[in-house]
């Protein structure tokens, strides 16, 4: 039975800090919708603003309560250094996640390393990194490797049990599913498709999951069981709010709009600065479009709230 993930948000508190009540209940909804975490990363996690310290809280919280229920996995922020990624690393397995998700090298300031360059950086954090690995594939880095590349990656460090692709045309999956010499899994980005990648066997992960998990499930659901008529309507419900949050995307400002707006588990926290959330007139308007798209799952998490939903 294979997993599905949410690309996790963190839960900061009105002071600054981690929200811990407010991040286990965050968590719970995935858990109720039987979603699979992963925990932190630079964007919906804003976790590049975050200290060692708060990332192995975080990351603790998250194996406390999710532990024997979902899969736990932790998303760490990419860096520009082997000996960088090994120190992320270390934080996360010392919290007891399940696997590390471990992006290509950051290509910030025009860096992009070389086929050798990358397979050296992985040789080195794999050598030390005593831990199960998904290897990260996503254009956010500056560049995408080859897939010919990635499976090298692969074939050299029997620690990596997976690769996930984001933003990838899905030919790169195919072209990785036929280089990779042994079974790993596949995690796959819903933006990028969905129902093809679940034909092709991969697990499928979506940041939408954040708000509406049951809505993500629901489709899973149905296209596991065949239904795809009912697995189309779900899957049009995610994507007309995709079209909505992404003109505030991505990333976690729309995440944390809609966890205000909803009164959803940690809303009061909002973003860790420098970030801001938007002012009232945008929320406002952002509120009566979210709303107005009469989601049943929206439309339910808005009623459990007191909102007025229009008709």
């Amino acid at each position: 039975m294979r997993d599905y993930f949410t690309m996790c948000a963190t839960v900061f508190s009105p002071e600054g800090g981690l929200d811990d009540a407010g991040f286990r209940g965050y968590l719970g909804r995935q858990i109720d919708a039987r979603l699979g975490v992963y925990l932190g990363s630079g964007g919906n996690g804003e976790t590049h603003a975050m200290t060692p310290d708060e990332l192995h809280t975080m990351y603790r919280i998250g194996v406390e309560t999710c532990r024997g229920k979902v899969a736990v996995h932790a998303n760490l922020p990419e860096e520009h250094t082997a000996d960088q990624t090994i120190a992320q690393a270390r934080i996360a397995i010392d919290a007891g996640v399940e696997a590390l998700h471990l992006y290509t090298l950051e290509g910030r300031h025009g860096y992009r390393p070389t086929d050798r360059e990358l397979i050296g950086y992985f040789d080195d954090v794999l050598s030390v990194v005593d831990h199960p690995v998904i290897i990260a594939v996503n254009p956010t880095m500056g560049y995408i490797p080859k897939a010919a590349v990635i499976a090298e990656i692969i074939r050299r460090n029997p620690r990596i049990v997976g690769a996930r692709l984001s933003a990838q045309p899905q030919i790169y999956l195919i072209d990785l599913r036929d280089t990779v010499d042994r079974a790993i899994q596949y995690h796959w980005q819903l933006g990028s498709g969905a129902l093809d990648p679940l034909a092709l066997g991969a697990t499928l992960f979506a940041a939408e999951a954040n708000i509406i998990p049951k809505t993500f499930r629901l489709f899973i659901d149905h296209a596991e069981a065949g239904r795809f008529d009912a697995a189309g309507n779900a899957l049009a419900d995610i994507r007309r709010f995709n079209k909505l949050i992404m003109q505030w995307g991505p990333c976690a400002r729309w995440i944390k709009m809609c966890m205000r707006i909803l009164r959803l588990p940690g809303w009061e926290g909002g973003l860790r600065k420098p970030y801001l959330m938007p002012p009232d007139d945008d929320l406002r308007g952002f509120a009566d479009a979210l709303l107005r798209l009469r989601k049943p799952e929206i439309d339910a998490i808005a009623h459990a709230a007191g909102l007025d939903v229009p008709a």
